[in-house]
């Protein structure tokens, strides 16, 4: 043997490749199809309210809903989650479809602007212009026929490698059946024989997987914006009507918890088409649980590093803490308190700038859609306190850090509370509004005039404020928020 050394090293490097687990992908890139009925509704809202997904798209198919006013509906929801740069695109009218709950899915209002007009770019040129443009795979999450995918497959099949898999629902997959399946059999078809990787998901006739009262009570105790935009749907009378005879089944809802947490759900792959899987059970308890996390807010994705959850019990926080803990997770969720906590024992003391950019990067996140350690950031806040200690802040919420190389000081002499955020190209601009940087300005000086900068007095009032500001200003308000052409 020539190499022994060599062939050893081989060995012990897929030895020990074997012998790590596989983590679990948090961060997904997806495109929505959807055909329009409230189960849809439901399901694209979670998949709005995660930090950790983005959407590039969200297609509309015939079925519930003729797909012209199923994407009306689609923009008016965006528009309730502040999301209208996602493009909305209508597929083509199919022949025949007309189901019997198609009138009651047309009175339901998604969301407050009905007058929103979609994308006039078509479900298969936006599709095939998103797979075209992603430098990453891309998953499709269809709540619908599969009319719009297997419309680029019959284009360009070119286009098939830019897609990871396709997670969709109908009721069955042996043998193939559901409404999902029945509108468009011929475009089922051709997706199943293109060789593209299929998780079927269906809610196997359980008839308690239900969105119920209960699960409309936490929407209506709740503060979150998913909490919101599916309550305000869930009130309209026809809805509530229908509610309350426990007629809404987990169906789609299903398929954004399967993409959010694939361990709630038992999979079988087929024997005979080894990329096509399917749930054979999931965890209904768990499920419930998931969903009701998210809509308060509480819900963690599960990519703590050294926690299994992040602590929001009372006694592990100081006393002062402790009145804002369950009001601040209900209002800003768990990503963003987690963030201030983490900011605070960072920092070193609890200051109103930290906090501030806290609130930032996460509202940074949010507007594309970005997971922490996704974005890069140029902070113009300097390296001199008071504003300075934005920098603290937008470290821990973007995961943008000095260790990391994705955060920079940038070279304005002004000094402000502001930052450059650019992902994947696109660059947004967000700064503190003039009013809330006066009144922050306003309480500094007043501490400074009271006790002077070396008395505890000041810092005891500085805590006072930042969590007053913790509590009540919502990251959605008290930010400016800039496009920006990079040249």
């Amino acid at each position: 043997m020539k190499h022994p050394f060599l062939i050893l090293v081989l060995i012990f490097a897929v030895t020990s490749a074997w012998s790590q687990p596989l983590t679990a992908k948090i961060n997904h890139t997806i495109i929505i199809d959807t055909d329009g009925a409230i189960d849809d509704m439901r399901a694209i809202s979670y998949l709005l309210s995660r930090p950790e997904i983005t959407v590039k798209a969200v297609l509309v198919s015939d079925g519930s809903l003729p797909p012209e006013e199923g994407a009306q509906k689609v923009a008016s929801l965006l528009n309730e989650f502040d999301a209208e740069s996602i493009p909305v695109a209508p597929g083509p009218a199919l022949k025949g479809i007309n189901p019997p709950w198609r009138q009651f899915n047309r009175q339901i209002k998604w969301g407050t602007d009905p007058h929103i007009k979609p994308s006039e770019t078509n479900a298969k040129t936006c599709l095939t212009d998103c797979l075209r443009n992603s430098k990453e795979k891309i998953i499709l999450v269809c709540l619908g026929p599969l009319t719009n995918i297997a419309a680029i497959i019959n284009n360009d099949v070119k286009m098939l490698s830019q897609i990871e898999r396709i997670i969709w629902y109908t009721e069955s997959v042996k043998p193939l059946k559901g409404f999902n399946y029945e509108c468009d059999r011929e475009s089922a078809d051709i997706v199943f024989k293109s060789g593209l990787r299929i998780d079927v998901i269906s809610n196997l006739g359980k008839s308690d997987a239900l969105f119920d009262q209960e699960l409309y009570n936490v929407c209506s105790q709740s503060k979150t914006r998913l909490a919101t935009a599916i309550f305000t749907v869930h009130s309209q009378k026809a809805v509530m009507e229908k509610l309350q005879q426990n007629h809404f089944r987990l169906s789609d809802d299903l398929v954004a918890l399967y993409l959010t947490n694939p361990e709630l759900f038992s999979i079988n792959t087929m024997t005979d088409r080894l990329k096509v899987r399917y749930n054979k059970d999931y965890d209904l308890p768990g499920i419930n649980e998931a969903i009701s996390d998210m809509i308060k807010g509480s819900y963690a994705p599960g990519r703590n590093i050294v926690f299994s959850m992040f602590p929001v019990q009372r006694e592990l926080f100081r006393y002062d803490v402790r009145p804002i803990i369950d009001s601040a997770i209900a209002r800003y969720g768990m990503d963003e308190w987690k963030a201030n906590v983490m900011t605070d024992e960072f920092h070193g003391h609890l200051g109103v700038f930290s906090i501030v950019g806290a609130k930032m990067g996460i509202r940074a996140r949010e507007i594309f859609g970005a997971g922490p350690d996704m974005l890069d950031v140029v902070t113009y806040a300097g390296s001199k306190p008071p504003y300075s200690c934005l920098n603290d802040g937008l470290q821990v919420s973007t995961g943008a850090t000095l260790g990391m190389g994705t955060i920079h000081l940038a070279d304005d002499s002004i000094k402000k509370p502001a930052a450059l955020f650019t992902f994947r190209g696109r660059s947004v601009r967000i700064s503190l509004k003039q009013e809330y940087l006066d009144k922050v300005d306003s309480d500094i000086n007043e501490g400074i005039l009271k006790f002077g900068l070396m008395d505890d007095g000041y810092w005891k009032l500085i805590r006072h404020n930042a969590l007053k500001y913790w509590l009540e200003w919502d990251r959605n308000k008290i930010f400016d928020v800039e496009e920006v052409n990079k040249q």
